[in-house]
This record gives C-alpha cells, sequence and structure tokens, in this order.
C-alpha cells in the first residue's frame, strides 16, 4: 500500500503542526508534576542523579528543595535507598527533558538578569504558602524551551502518526486528512499538544506501535520499521507505566496476525525493539528503590477506591472533565465503531484498548487526572479507537452535517483550553468550593458539578484577566471575590483565603501563553513574538498542500 504522501509533504505537515501549537504554546511549566520532573532532569544532567534533594542534602534550586520535601511528607514519588526523594512521573519522561535541561540551564547562566527580572515580578504574588511561581517557575529559560518545544513536537508527531494509521487502513489523502485533523483538532487529543505532562509523549509512542501492528495486520511493514516499533513500544512504557497495558493488547493482535499469516518474524523484533526500555526500567527500579518491579508510583491501594461505577460515569459524563462534553465527535464516531466494518478485529482492538483504561481509572479517586485539561487517563485509548474505526467507517459520508457540526464543537472546545490555564480555573474553583461549603474533594467537585465546568469558566476568566481584573495597575494580583469567584462561578467569598485572584504571576492577564509570558517579562509586544510562529504554520501548510506525490511503500516482510 502506497502512503498518499512524499517524506517531504510529511515534513511539511510536522512543521506546519509544530508551529501552529507553538503558537499557543505555554510559557512556562503549568504543573507541579512538570516542575518537579524537570528538577530531577536537571539533578541527572548535573549530578548523574534524578533524585531530589533537600537543603540539608545540598539541594540548591528552591523548586528541588520544595519538590523532595513534597515527596517526603505525601504518598507521590517515593525516598529510595540512597535518601534521595523520585518524582512520581515516569523516567522516560525525565530522559526526555535531560537536552533541553542542558541547553535551557546553559542560557540561563548566560543570561542571569531574566531570572532575577522573574523573581522581582512575581515576589508580590508569593501568597500561597511557597508552592508559587518563585518557587516552582524557574530557571524561567530551561522551562520556557521545555514548554515551547516539547508538546509541539508531540502534536506534530501525532497528526503525521494518525495520518500513516489512516492509510494503511485504506484511507485516501482526504479521508486520512480528516480522520486526522479532526481527532487532534476536535477532541481531548488536543489538550497533549499543549500540555508538559508526559502523556503527549507517551501517546506518539503508542501510536509509533500501533503503527506497526496495523501494517502487519494489513500484510505490509518491514524488520526496520517492526523494530522501530518495538522501540516505540517500550517508549510508551516509560512514558507513562500503564500504558503496558494497552501494548498488551496491541502485541496480542500482532501474534495473532503473525500465526494467521504464517510468519513469526515480526512478532520477534518487535519484542527485541521492546528489550531495551525493559532492561533499562528493571535496572533503574532496582538502583532507585532496590526492587526491579517497584517505579516509585503510589500503591493500588492508596489511589484505587472510588466505586467503579460512579467513576465511569464521572470519566464520561463529568461536566468538568467528562469525554462526552470534551471529545463531541464520541457522540457520532463511537456508535459508528460499532458497526461491521471491513476489519472487525482492528475494531475489537480499538474497544480493548478504550475501555481497559476506562475501566482501570473508573477506580481511581483521581479520575480527573489533575492539573490537566479533560480526563487524559483515557485519551490515550479514545485517540487509538477513533484512528482505528473512522477510516474504515467514514461517518462525515453518511451524516456529513452531524459530523460537520460536532467538528466545529470540538474545535470549540479545543480552543476553550487555550483562552485560560487550567491552574488558574482550578485555584478559584476550589476557592468557591470552599466558600459554598460543599463537602468533598475540591477537584473531584470542580471536575463532576455542572457550575465549575471550564467550558463555560474558562471564558469567564478569560474575560477577568483583562487589565483591571485580576491585576492592579501596579501588576499586583487583585483579590477580592467580586472579580475572582463570584465572576467565575456566582459564589461570595465568607471566610478567608477565599477570594484570592490567580496566585501564579503566569496564570494572570493571559501570560499562561508563551508570547505574552515573555511579551510581560522582557517588555516587548507579544504579537512580535508569536508572529514568526503563525506565518512558519501557514507557509509550510501551503506547502503541505502543494507536495510531492507518495513514495514507494516498503516491500513486506518475508
Amino acid at each position: 500500500m502506497n502512503a498518499p504522501w512524499s517524506l517531504r509533504a510529511l515534513l511539511a505537515i510536522w512543521l506546519a503542526t509544530f508551529f501552529a501549537f507553538a503558537a499557543v504554546a505555554h510559557g512556562n511549566l503549568e504543573t507541579s508534576d512538570a516542575a518537579f520532573t524537570m528538577q530531577a532532569a536537571r539533578g541527572l544532567w548535573q549530578r548523574g542523579d534524578s533524585g531530589l534533594r533537600t537543603a540539608a542534602q545540598g539541594g540548591e534550586a528552591p523548586g528541588e528543595t520544595e519538590g523532595a520535601n513534597y515527596i517526603r511528607r505525601t504518598s507521590s514519588g517515593k525516598v529510595g535507598t540512597n535518601d534521595l526523594a523520585y518524582p512520581w512521573f515516569p523516567v522516560g519522561h525525565v530522559w526526555l527533558l535531560v537536552p533541553l535541561v542542558a541547553i535551557g540551564d546553559r542560557l540561563a547562566t548566560a543570561l542571569p538578569a531574566i531570572d532575577a527580572t522573574f523573581r522581582e515580578r512575581v515576589a508580590a504574588g508569593a501568597v500561597d504558602g511557597g508552592m508559587t511561581s518563585i518557587i516552582q517557575g524557574r530557571p524561567v529559560v530551561t522551562q520556557g524551551l521545555i514548554s515551547l518545544l516539547v508538546p509541539p513536537a508531540a502534536a506534530a508527531s501525532m497528526l503525521v502518526l494518525l495520518l500513516l494509521l489512516a492509510a494503511r487502513l485504506g484511507a485516501g489523502p482526504r479521508d486520512a486528512m480528516i480522520t486526522a485533523l479532526s481527532i487532534l483538532l476536535a477532541t481531548q487529543t488536543f489538550a497533549f499538544g499543549r500540555e508538559t505532562l508526559s502523556d503527549g509523549p507517551g501517546l506518539v509512542c503508542l501510536l509509533a506501535a500501533l503503527l506497526g501492528a496495523v501494517a502487519v495486520h494489513t500484510r505490509g511493514g518491514t524488520t526496520a520499521g517492526l523494530f522501530a516499533a518495538g522501540l516505540a513500544a517500550g517508549a510508551a512504557v516509560l512514558f507513562r507505566y500503564q500504558n503496558a497495558a494497552l501494548l498488551v493488547a496491541i502485541g496480542a493482535l500482532l501474534l495473532w496476525d503473525c500465526w494467521r499469516q504464517r510468519r513469526g518474524r515480526p512478532f520477534v523484533v518487535f519484542c527485541f525493539g521492546i528489550l531495551p526500555s525493559a532492561v533499562l526500567l528493571l535496572a533503574v527500579n532496582q538502583a532507585r528503590f532496590g526492587d526491579p518491579f517497584d517505579t516509585g508510583y503510589p500503591k493500588s491501594g492508596d489511589w484505587l477506591d472510588e466505586p467503579p461505577w460512579l467513576g465511569a460515569l464521572k470519566i464520561l459524563f463529568a461536566a468538568g472533565r467528562g469525554v462526552a462534553w470534551f471529545s463531541p465527535l464520541v457522540w457520532l464516531a463511537l456508535p459508528f465503531a460499532l458497526v461491521r466494518v471491513e476489519r472487525p478485529a482492528l475494531r475489537r482492538l480499538g474497544w480493548v484498548l478504550f475501555l481497559f483504561p476506562l475501566a482501570l481509572f473508573a477506580f481511581a479517586r483521581g479520575w480527573q487526572g489533575g492539573q490537566c485539561w479533560a480526563a487524559r487517563y483515557v485519551t490515550h485509548g479514545l485517540t487509538a479507537l477513533l484512528v482505528l474505526t473512522l477510516p474504515q467507517t467514514r461517518p462525515w459520508r453518511r451524516w456529513p452535517k452531524l459530523w460537520w457540526g460536532l467538528v466545529v464543537v470540538g474545535l470549540l472546545v479545543s480552543v476553550t483550553s487555550v483562552i485560560a490555564p487550567v491552574r488558574g480555573v482550578l485555584q478559584l474553583g476550589a476557592q468557591a468550593v470552599v466558600a459554598r461549603g460543599d463537602a468533598g474533594d475540591a477537584a473531584d467537585l470542580t471536575g463532576w458539578q455542572p457550575r465549575y465546568t471550564p467550558l463555560l469558566a474558562n471564558w469567564r476568566y478569560a474575560a477577568a484577566s483583562r487589565p483591571g481584573g485580576f491585576e492592579d495597575e501596579r501588576g499586583h494580583p487583585r483579590n477580592g471575590s467580586a472579580h475572582t469567584i463570584e465572576a467565575l462561578f456566582g459564589v461570595a467569598a465568607n471566610g478567608p483565603n477565599q477570594d484570592w485572584a490567580p496566585v501564579r504571576w503566569e496564570d494572570r492577564c493571559g501570560r499562561h501563553l508563551w508570547w505574552r509570558f515573555w511579551g510581560d517579562l522582557l517588555g516587548v509586544s507579544g504579537w512580535l513574538l508569536v508572529g514568526p510562529c503563525v506565518v512558519l504554520a501557514a507557509l509550510f501548510a501551503w506547502l503541505a498542500l502543494a507536495g510531492g506525490r507518495a513514495t514507494p511503500a516498503p516491500a513486506p516482510m518475508p
């Protein structure tokens, strides 16, 4: 089967997507998880060990010592046999950040005034007990580099892989492009191109592994391609440990196809590709914790205690995170995924990949996934199900008006995630929960109840981010419930700490976007910074449309 694009066209598509997502990238790491992982990568680069150190152990960066203390007093992460604290995020994400840390820290050393300016700008907002911009937001250049490069690269890679998967399933250029763009831009997959968590790189690797299995299923594939798919499969686990379960299903299909086609080499080559990552993970676990099977991730009993029926209902229909609202295409795509298709084995695989994370995380107390957009734990499976079924069912042909209407709604949802920071909206939502006196966990309530849905709150937050809203004329946070929780949720403060404006400097006045962040920090127009990204995205999109013909398909593996 020939791919409908040349390598030059695929490169143009990748670059167009990269620069488009770079235009809406964050200016700084938007979660504590990412900030502590970045500090672990700095430790690995500077000292050869990713363990975080307290001040007494020689930790110098405020973010590192804060992370070390946080891990020691909570069940997140784990203290190793060497008494260093290791973040809970997978080791693959730490390793991914090391090159960017090396470059960013070198730039930070050459430009020390940037960190000093940042510290001066945000010091007035340090009101939340130390977990503020001034603690976690530095080195500023390093964090900015990671935020600007990693998520857009993940989005661009996802789009190319979605195109190739659709083409493998028999889709022509137009249908493949509809499939890929709809999934990336009009579902919750969009968030993985903006967030600096490990989910985006993990999904890229999972799709690459899936592409290898689908190639064999369609009686194609090469030895090099299957080995690369195996490497990607191993990396998918290094980025997100739960991906191991999804790879079991992908591997089972690959094994079945190899048995059916009477050729065993693809499965063996795929497994050899996985082997390096497996050895690395076991070795790192042994070195850290004295147990090759201990990743430092919280024990299942610590967080898998939600009634599963309620957890599944929340993941699917919660007003603040539910798949039904944050990926509206499922209203048409999933029913089509139930009908008879040309390759039913792939449809069944798609359902397994979707339903397993749903069943697992239905038990999770933190089903909502923290400071992220939508229920990220099931996004990997949702993306896989859609790309395995849409090219075969093509609902845009049978129900075009309904399909394109849902695409438009999905695009609007994606835009909603851009205009306001998740962390800032969650902070004000948690304050509103306290002001209302609601019983229960704030993260659960804001993710579940309609009154807190970001589909409305983000637009109100964006309006309140204008001058005179969250900040006064001196750039200091402007507290008071009239323009914080009342403006967003219609709840008046009735006690202390309920009327704070967003405490993070980068969560106010649109600074979650990198060009506003750096524009305000350096005193230049943000439009001058984002302009080149928009121009380059348009240029490479035009080149992709004018791209060459396809390259010949590789010969099938013997």
